[in-house]
């Protein structure tokens, strides 16, 4: 294995380029990040896997190395835990495509697909209807796997493909029937005060927060997907289709223009922050933005 591709090798990978490097989960999650930091020299590359952001998060609180290590929130959101150096960023959502569900932006993202140039609300009212749908369908399920996740023998719960729960696949709708099959499976597993605990928790989540925000990202981009399309098509007159990247990235993209929510400032800003912190403590002033997948 080559030596920067151990968890210990990318602790120091930072001394082979002249700009900072965000670390961040996977490939996917640079297409969220790259629009946030134009105009920064600096580069963004996936860590792959949990005992590689270990091993970077471990290296920054022992030697201050000078990169930013971005994180999911996952579940954690719940119970937030200090953070262990400032240039450990932990989303405040369940992870990056948590973050795309903003109705403005991804109307605007619509329109385009479609090819609108009228300024219309395409996906407010079924983006509204949808979240009220996923909160009624899926609060116990993702008590459980909340639950689940603390456990020491973990079941699965919740798939990673909203497929597995749809009532059709070309619809958002999920089937209360393949819900209820699930939860069937796996509530006899969990301990019952886990799972009271985990319950507790959502619903304080959800006193000030969204279903959106906790529930596991490929779920809600898969769902978001649908509406997307939808009402694409509906607009346009005839079924349109996407690559998943390029509805990630078309998304990503809106999102930062028209987005205004307290997360999205927020992160920004500390994304920028820390990286032009970082780019004083580099010898040789860099050029160029480089991006690494």
């Amino acid at each position: 294995m080559p030596f920067t591709r151990t968890p210990k090798g990318l602790a120091v990978k930072w001394r082979f380029h002249q700009v900072p490097t965000i670390w961040v989960e996977g490939p996917t999650d640079i297409f969220f990040y790259e629009p946030i930091t134009d105009g920064i020299p600096c580069r963004i590359e996936a860590f792959h896997g949990a005992e590689n952001a270990r091993a970077l998060v471990q290296a920054l609180v022992d030697h201050d190395h000078p990169y930013v290590v971005i994180l999911d929130g996952d579940y954690e959101i719940l119970k937030p835990s200090p953070n262990p150096h400032r240039c450990v960023l932990v989303l405040p959502r369940y992870s990056f495509e948590n973050f795309l569900w903003e109705h403005v932006s991804v109307n605007r993202a619509c329109l385009r697909h479609a090819r609108c140039g009228e300024n219309k609300d395409l996906v407010g009212a079924e983006m509204q209807r949808v979240t009220q749908h996923l909160k009624q369908a899926l609060l116990h399920a993702v008590a459980l796997d909340i639950a689940a996740r603390r456990s020491p023998s973990p079941p699965a719960v919740l798939p990673d493909k909203i497929e597995n729960l749809l009532l059709d696949h070309s619809r958002p709708d999920v089937d209360p029937e393949k819900v209820a099959a699930l939860v069937a499976v796996v509530e006899g597993q969990l301990d019952p005060k886990a799972v009271e605990a985990a319950q507790t928790e959502v619903k304080g989540f959800l006193r000030d927060r969204c279903i959106t925000h906790l529930l596991k990202g490929h779920l809600v981009l898969g769902v978001l997907r649908r509406i997307f399309l939808r009402a694409a098509a509906k607009e346009s007159g005839s079924n349109t289709s996407i690559p998943n990247d390029a509805l990630t990235q078309i998304l990503a993209d809106m999102v930062w223009r028209h987005c205004q929510s307290n997360d999205h400032k927020l992160l920004k800003r500390a994304v920028r922050s820390e990286t032009r912190n970082l780019i004083s403590r580099y010898p040789t002033p860099p050029q160029s933005v480089v991006l690494s997948v």
